[in-house]
């Protein structure tokens, strides 16, 4: 059986899903805090940056706390707040913007160091205390960049411990 349904799934993508043209599906993904914390340590074994770790942790009302420990000694863990300010518009503008503040306004002063010299991953920018996720930029190269072409909608929501994708995924007729 999964000899048939990978074959059956190849050959929808080699055609762009031409066999499924119209079909229309809307998902909502709670994704755990486990398993953002380790998609996030993944990204990060992938950079060269001062952060060790960072521990996301969602809350609710579309906001979560960030914490961030670096690898300079004697600097303790720091606690970030972000805060969802925009969600992405597919296809025109598929931008997530998060606004994050730190101690008032430690943060914008750190954004001045930061921003311009820190290497963020594809498609995050930070622009003072916001930072924008360019989702097709961001998921270039993984698995989820098949899916983007087919996205009408994306919003991202927290609830406590949980990261919630609500998705429209759209084959053009």
């Amino acid at each position: 059986m999964d000899a048939i349904v990978s074959e059956l799934l190849a050959r929808l993508q080699s055609t762009a899903f031409a066999d499924l043209a119209g079909a229309r599906v809307s998902a909502r993904i709670p994704v755990s805090r486990a398993l953002v914390n380790q998609l996030v340590a993944r990204a990060l074994q992938e950079r060269s940056a001062p952060v060790r770790q960072i521990d996301i942790r969602p809350q609710e009302g579309d906001r979560l706390d960030a914490v961030v420990t670096l690898t300079l000694p004697l600097v303790p863990p720091l606690k970030v707040g972000v805060v969802v300010e925009r969600q992405p518009q597919f296809p025109a503008s598929p931008v997530l913007v998060l606004r994050w503040s730190l101690l008032g306004g430690l943060g914008a002063i750190l954004s001045k160091f930061i921003g311009p010299h820190q290497k963020m991953p594809p498609g995050v920018r930070l622009d003072g205390d916001r930072l924008l996720v360019d989702i097709p930029a961001a998921a270039a190269g993984t698995p989820a960049a098949q899916l983007v072409g087919y996205l009408r909608g994306l919003e991202v929501h927290t609830a406590q411990d949980r990261l919630i994708l609500d998705a429209d995924l759209e084959v053009s007729a």
